[in-house]
């Protein structure tokens, strides 16, 4: 597999006020990423002497407290949670008016360039991403109690080494227990296509099983080239996330190449309701090994549950 890292735009194709930034210690190369409030650049670390990325807050929030802590925040939880699959942060700063982290250079590309490369991805590769995912993300829920909110193809990458890992934790979510209380977050977001349903309830607090469904709706889109719930506005797409009677249809109608058992592993990643859905990450990853071994698991999910894809008997 190969590829260029996180989609880099040419240097030529660049904005005046993307060419002129400049950060202390730093020689910007290529904007490589570019979201709502921050850019992703590849930069040469000069003290250090080696490639990093370096995620900058736009201007326009750099003013803004609440923009700034979050921004914080993110890099802290990136820095503190060390794993092999998941990008690391190494320092936080601010030069010349810009907030701004360091974080590990992947050199490498995100699934979903590969998915708009190849309509698809195969069922191996899947479940290479699964078992990658879940192991990365059962130490972040166990070690630090974080849910990361936003997994989706974008977010998952893959390095020049075979490895997968882990990006992008600036809507994550650290689980908190108090008194016996569980305190349902103010405000959690999430990308409609891979959302689970308790996030878009927004009335409980979230755990481990909400990345669980969205990993699960990111493998349904990565091994048939289709989201679940296509052709929909974003309201509608949430919505038929928590309607229990709408469900996809089986993965084996666009690729019928696909085995019964990593069907069956979709299916119970994406039970609508937590309760019945698969607990934790290590049944996930369990679950998934046993797939690679030709393994089935009629009849896995719970009667009570409704997934949101319906496979065919």
């Amino acid at each position: 597999m190969s590829g260029l890292a996180y989609g880099e735009i040419p240097t030529e194709q660049l904005t005046l006020r993307s060419r002129i930034l400049k950060i202390p210690n730093l020689k910007l190369i290529k904007k490589i990423g570019d979201g709502g409030m921050s850019t992703v650049w590849k930069a040469w670390d000069i003290p250090n002497q080696r490639l990093v990325a370096v995620k900058i807050l736009d201007h326009q929030f750099a003013s803004d407290g609440a923009e700034v802590r979050q921004f914080r925040s993110e890099e802290r939880m990136m820095e503190e949670i060390r794993h092999p699959g998941i990008v690391q942060a190494y320092d936080f700063d601010n030069g010349n008016g810009n907030w701004y982290y360091l974080m590990e250079y992947v050199d490498g590309y995100t699934f979903a360039d590969l998915l708009a490369r190849k309509q698809h991805v195969s069922e191996s590769d899947c479940l290479l991403i699964c078992e990658s995912v879940a192991n990365a993300l059962d130490y972040a829920w166990n070690d630090h109690g974080v849910v990361h909110c936003d997994i989706k193809p974008e977010n998952i990458m893959i390095n020049t080494d075979g490895i997968v890992k882990l990006t992008d934790l600036g809507i994550s979510h650290r689980f908190e227990f108090r008194e016996g209380q569980q305190d349902a977050p103010d405000h959690v977001l999430g990308t409609p296509a891979y959302i689970s349903p308790e996030q878009v309830y927004g009335d409980v607090e979230l755990d481990c099983r909400a990345d669980i469904y969205s990993l699960g709706a990111t493998l349904y889109h990565l091994a048939t080239g289709r989201l679940l719930f296509p052709s929909l506005n974003n309201d509608d797409t949430m919505r038929a996330h928590c309607d229990e009677s709408t469900q996809a249809r089986d993965p084996r109608t666009y690729r019928p190449s696909l085995s019964e058992g990593f069907c069956q592993l979709l299916e119970a990643m994406l039970v609508k309701n937590r309760d019945y859905r698969i607990s934790d990450w290590k049944n996930v990853f369990a679950m998934a090994r046993e797939v690679e071994g030709g393994a089935s698991f009629k009849p896995r999910v719970d009667s009570m549950a409704n997934s949101s894809i319906k496979l065919l008997k």
